[in-house]
């Protein structure tokens, strides 16, 4: 019998929001600072761990702010 496949693999997940210089390209060499953030989409001082669709849906609200990158983890 077959079952049902979750959506997400993986219930908690980390957000990670990427912040670059003004008038910079994103890339792998330009210099980003990182900031964590936490349930309820503010920024907070170490990694914690959410539940996979808070961070998604963070993570589109963010999604083309410009200078930024969002990474859920």
């Amino acid at each position: 019998m077959a079952s049902a496949v979750p959506a997400l693999s993986c219930p908690i997940r980390f957000l990670c929001i990427h912040r670059y210089t003004p008038g910079l390209r994103k890339g792998g060499a330009s210099p980003c600072e990182q900031r964590w953030l936490g349930k309820r989409g503010k920024p907070v001082k170490k990694m914690r761990l959410i539940p996979a669709e808070r961070a998604h849906q963070i993570a589109r609200k963010l999604q083309g702010t410009p200078g930024v990158s969002v990474s859920v983890l």
